[in-house]
């Protein structure tokens, strides 16, 4: 049976346990998913929370278009999406490891809070 992860002697810790180290690449990764990636998701963040309105991405093209504090609430988790690739593939392949380290917890804190934030607005 083919599954998710076919190696049996890796487990879900593991998974997580690579994404606390830095990534491994060159310059072209640097720009492109450090720089370019996150203006782009920024870019559609900041245009959601002025209009307040914003496509809740869904599977299979199950995409919902939330507006109000819904739409800023997923603003935020969009930053703190932008800010998480920009820490991990910027600061990540610059050997500067406490601003990778301490900018990808505060990224992951942003977009939680703004994805809990969104679920609330959204299924209250």
């Amino acid at each position: 049976m083919m599954g998710w992860n076919d190696n049996m002697n890796r487990n879900t810790v593991d998974d997580i346990e690579d994404w606390s180290y830095p990534p491994s690449g060159g310059r072209v990764k640097m720009i492109l998913l450090g720089i370019l990636l996150p203006l782009m998701i920024g870019g559609y963040a900041s245009k959601a929370w002025m209009t307040q309105e914003a496509v809740w991405l869904g599977r299979g093209g199950a995409d919902m278009i939330v507006k109000g504090g819904a739409a800023r609430a997923l603003a935020v988790c969009y930053l703190g999406g932008a800010a998480f690739c920009h820490f991990r593939w910027l600061w990540g392949l610059v050997p500067a490891y406490r601003v990778f380290t301490i900018g990808i917890v505060l990224s992951i804190i942003v977009a939680l809070s703004g994805c809990g934030s969104a679920f609330y607005y959204v299924f209250r």
